[in-house]
This record gives structure tokens, sequence and C-alpha cells, in this order.
């Protein structure tokens, strides 16, 4: 399995950070989510991430601004 770190984003309420994160495990290459700290580790299920997974992860990443650098070395299958 791969973790990609990543700097959380400012959340601006509470439903905020839960909407954000719901959304990142409803993404089905996502097995686990964690906050630790100022950082995410996002734990991506084992195999390659789909083309629609992966443009999941890419809006997720866009809409609460984080680094999409992290993005870069999945293969899309």
């Amino acid at each position: 399995m791969e973790t990609l770190i990543v700097r959380a984003p400012m959340y601006h309420s509470a439903g905020d950070e839960a909407a954000f994160l719901g959304w990142l495990k409803r993404i089905r290459a996502v097995s686990a989510v964690q906050s630790r700290g100022r950082d995410l580790h996002i734990q991506l299920r084992a195999g390659a991430v789909s083309r629609d997974e992966l443009q999941e992860l890419r809006a997720c990443f866009h809409r609460y601004a984080l680094d999409t650098s992290a993005l870069e070395g999945l293969r899309a299958r």
C-alpha cells in the first residue's frame, strides 16, 4: 500500500472538515485517511489507481488547494 502525505487544508468549520474527509474516503482507491498534526496521511489500496479515481483525487486536491505533486507518481490503470 502507498501512503500520500500532504499538508492538510485550512478547514472553515467542523462540517467542512467532515465533508472533505468524507469525500476522500468515498474514493475507492483510498483505504484510510488520518490527520497527523498539520499533515494528512492518505493510504491507498494496493494496485494501480483507476483513471476515474485519479481524477477524483485531483478534483479533491484542487478544491481544497492541496499540493498535487504527491499525485504525480500515481499511475492510472
